[in-house]
């Protein structure tokens, strides 16, 4: 058991430290926002609010919440510009890092606005996250957020500019699922957006997807796949015989679904390979391996 408390004690730190588990960083781009902000290389961390309808598809509920934005627009070519709307996704939007999007705006004297995903951050309808409160965060709810936004901002900026009734052309920029926003956006929206960028967008679901795995093996090389594989073995074994101690060990005992807790403990080992960060997982787990092995404590007798 000695075993399984040490490597339940590395991939909870793991898993919290580079998943997405407390709405952190999911993507590469959300989390070259994040070291962006945090080292002022941002192209602006200043917050910007209106007001956003709670529920889009009911003509009878007049509710509003404050949803955060921002915007840059030292780039942008007055007046006939385009306006870059970079589209938040599942976590906390901090700001517009200066990325691509910012070489992109100089280059076409485009404005760059940011919306913060309805649910994330500061942008939270409600105080608590019951299932009751939550009935309101979806894909399609956020995709008119974006349309009722559009309209907003350039409201407001023909107001800023003291003119009325002129539409610059905007563009929708988006990364995974925020990248899967975007392209539903052109598609839902053509009258309001010029152009979509989906950069890895999820838009096409795969029953199965058995080749992520296969992809997992292939970057994470022989000896620490073994590893992993040794891994897996071990917990789904004791996860066999003794759920609710293996399940404590993680912190999880109050989780009650086994394929949730094999999820969240794979998807701590993927998380690694998916977002660049192999060393954080290698290393450590085929030393530990190879140190168990030494001292004559494999899997087999521990078993």
């Amino acid at each position: 058991m000695m075993k399984l408390a040490l490597i339940s004690t590395f991939l909870f730190f793991l898993l919290f430290s580079t998943s997405h588990a407390h709405l952190a960083p999911r993507t590469l781009l959300h989390s070259f926002s994040k070291i962006s902000t945090n080292s002022n290389r941002s192209l602006t961390t200043k917050e910007l609010w209106f007001n956003q309808t709670l529920d889009h598809y009911s003509p009878f509920d007049h509710h509003k919440f404050q949803q955060r934005y921002y915007e840059f627009l030292d780039y942008f070519r007055v007046p006939d510009g385009p306006i870059f709307l970079k589209i938040c996704g599942e976590s906390s939007c901090d700001g517009i890092a200066n990325d691509y999007i910012g070489v992109l705006a100089k280059k076409f004297g485009a404005a760059v606005v940011s919306l913060e995903h309805r649910y994330y951050g500061k942008s939270l309808p409600f105080k608590s996250t019951t299932t009751e409160n939550l009935r309101y965060l979806s894909s399609k709810q956020a995709l008119f957020d974006l349309a009722v936004f559009r309209q907003y901002y350039q409201e407001s900026l023909n107001l800023k500019l003291n003119r009325t009734g002129v539409e610059n052309p905007w563009f929708v920029f988006g990364v995974s699922y925020s990248g899967a926003l975007s392209a539903w956006f052109r598609l839902k929206f053509p009258h309001l957006t010029c152009g979509s960028l989906a950069s890895s967008a999820v838009v096409l679901a795969v029953y199965n997807y058995s080749e992520f795995d296969q992809q997992i093996g292939e970057s994470a090389g022989a000896e620490c796949k073994a590893a992993l594989q040794e891994t897996t073995q071990l917990v789904e074994e004791r996860l066999a015989s003794n759920k609710k101690a293996v399940k404590t060990l993680f912190g999880a005992a109050g989780l009650e679904i086994d394929g949730d807790f094999l999820y969240f403990l794979a998807d701590a080992a993927a998380i690694a390979f998916q977002y660049g960060n192999p060393d954080k997982l290698c290393p450590p787990t085929c030393a530990s391996k190879e140190g168990w092995r030494r001292s004559g404590g494999g899997i087999c007798k521990i078993c």
